[in-house]
């Protein structure tokens, strides 16, 4: 038959043993193999296998009989082009088969090159997606009926993805099953980016996840697939650092404002303070009436107002300028009730102290240390607007020297106390928040630390740690006396 169709077929060899088969194949030259699955040294779909399995790259029909036409098509299953069935094909038909099983071979050939070739694209892909530093995901948009994006579904994620995010798991999975509290601005913004094809480079903060990110997002394949490409990375350290820079700012220009208005605040107010005490001098010489008594208020009021206006402009100055303890030999005793005289404490509150003899006699800088006691006391005080107690103890122990202020007022929650020493923040409606952030740069200045304790309803304490600093003269520790 192939002989017949000498234009379709230049060249024919014939060998009749399995053995002689694979020797002649390994020469290579062959372009198709006609093989009889039941041959003198050998029989079977095994036939096949070895023949297979000498050349992968060679078309194979298999020659079979009509009762082993199921072997041959188990045969086709396992790599074979065709089979044919002796007696039930012509020379056309022969030539026909042959022809395709070569142009099949040379397609097969070619798709697996490209699939090798996509395999190493994908690879080189991934490869290069794991290796940025920037987080990287591929998304797919869920829209209700209105075209209102509701969620979205993680297609891919690169290793990056986990470290910027902290979402373990993330690919395969929902962001609202990850996050349920995630901002609706993420999901409206990515939405957008599906709709409309246009991509956007944006910076902004995801709370639920406690981060700063800037973002490039993109469209990725057809518009109707929904799908969005988004490149992010982590700034919020880079955003901690500007706003600490801001703050830097703010309080320098705050500073050098204070250092050059406060003289000129400060001489107006000794004015207005000494006016105050001469008209409550004069005052106190007219009859008893209810005018009297209510210009004695008022001068009260003014005289309160003056002296915060005053606390204001220290604490703005004590924070601004450069500190530079001066040590003395001081009487502590004397500097509480100092403080205690000055802030007049409401009578609904009571303050009691305790001090060692030891303290009637220490190495301090005097000013310093009175800011210090000032500002506690005075926002103990204001943490007890219904009444309570105020206690300053100061003992001596293990070489330091260990000064309490403590409240019975409203308390500070523990989400607020690591800001408590912070410029600028303030818990009450009158503040400027400076107080707190004097105490602990004088506390440190004297080379010593403050910590709080407080709880919510119950009130706080300020503990305030000093190295001891001696006298000249011998100082013996007293014993300690009973709180």
């Amino acid at each position: 038959m192939l002989s017949e169709e000498k234009l379709a077929v230049s060249n024919i060899e014939r060998v009749d043993r399995l053995s002689k088969g694979i020797d002649r194949l390994s020469e290579g030259n062959i372009d198709a193999v006609l093989l009889d699955l039941g041959l003198p040294d050998s029989q079977g779909l095994g036939t096949f296998e070895k023949i297979h399995a000498a050349v992968k790259k060679v078309p194979i029909i298999i020659l079979t009989a009509y009762k082993d036409d199921t072997l041959a098509l188990e045969a086709v299953r396992r790599g074979a082009q065709d089979y044919l069935i002796k007696g039930k094909i012509d020379g056309s038909a022969l030539v026909r088969a042959l022809t395709y099983a070569i142009e099949r071979k040379k397609l097969e050939e070619t798709v697996e090159k490209g699939t090798l070739s996509l395999k190493k694209s994908e690879e080189k892909y991934h490869k290069l997606f794991d290796s940025i530093d920037e987080g990287f995901c591929i998304v797919e948009m869920v829209f209700d009926a209105d075209s209102k994006p509701l969620d979205y579904y993680f297609l891919e994620v690169n290793a990056a993805f986990e470290r910027q995010t902290g979402l373990l798991d993330a690919q395969g999975k929902m962001m609202r099953t990850l996050v349920p509290n995630h901002e609706e601005l993420w999901f409206e913004i990515y939405g957008r980016i599906a709709l409309t094809g246009q991509p956007i480079r944006f910076s902004s903060e995801a709370k639920a996840l406690n981060r700063y990110y800037d973002v490039f997002a993109f469209p990725v394949g057809e518009e109707e697939i929904k799908k969005v490409g988004i490149l992010f990375n982590d700034i919020s350290e880079r955003q901690i650092l500007e706003k600490q820079l801001q703050d830097q700012e703010r309080l320098a220009a705050i500073g050098a404002t204070a250092g050059m208005v406060g003289h000129d605040i400060r001489n107006p107010l000794q004015s207005m303070i000494g006016e105050l005490f001469l008209s409550r001098k004069e005052l106190e010489n007219l009859p008893e009436s209810d005018a009297k008594k209510y210009l004695k208020e008022s001068i009260q009021s003014i005289e309160d107002n003056a002296f915060y206006i005053n606390k204001i402009v220290t604490d703005l100055q004590d924070f601004a300028k450069p500190l530079a303890a001066s040590i003395e030999e001081t009487n502590f005793k004397r500097i509480v009730d100092d403080v205690l005289a000055t802030l007049k404490a409401p009578e609904n509150v009571k303050v009691t102290y305790s001090l060692e003899p030891y303290f009637e006699k220490i190495m301090t800088d005097p000013s310093a240390m009175k800011r210090i006691i000032t500002n506690l006391c005075s926002n103990a005080i204001q943490a007890m607007p219904k009444g309570g107690k105020l206690t300053l103890n100061a003992v001596l122990k293990d070489e330091e020297v260990f000064i309490t202020v403590q409240d019975t007022g409203v308390g500070i929650a523990d989400e607020t106390k690591n800001k408590l020493f912070k410029p600028l923040f303030t818990t009450k409606s009158k503040g400027q928040g400076f107080g707190l952030a004097v105490v602990k740069k004088l506390t440190e200045a004297l080379n010593g630390k403050v910590l709080v304790e407080s709880e919510v309803g119950k009130g706080t304490r300020f503990i305030l740690e000093f190295p001891i600093l001696k006298a000249n003269a011998p100082i013996h520790r007293a014993r300690l006396r009973s709180q």
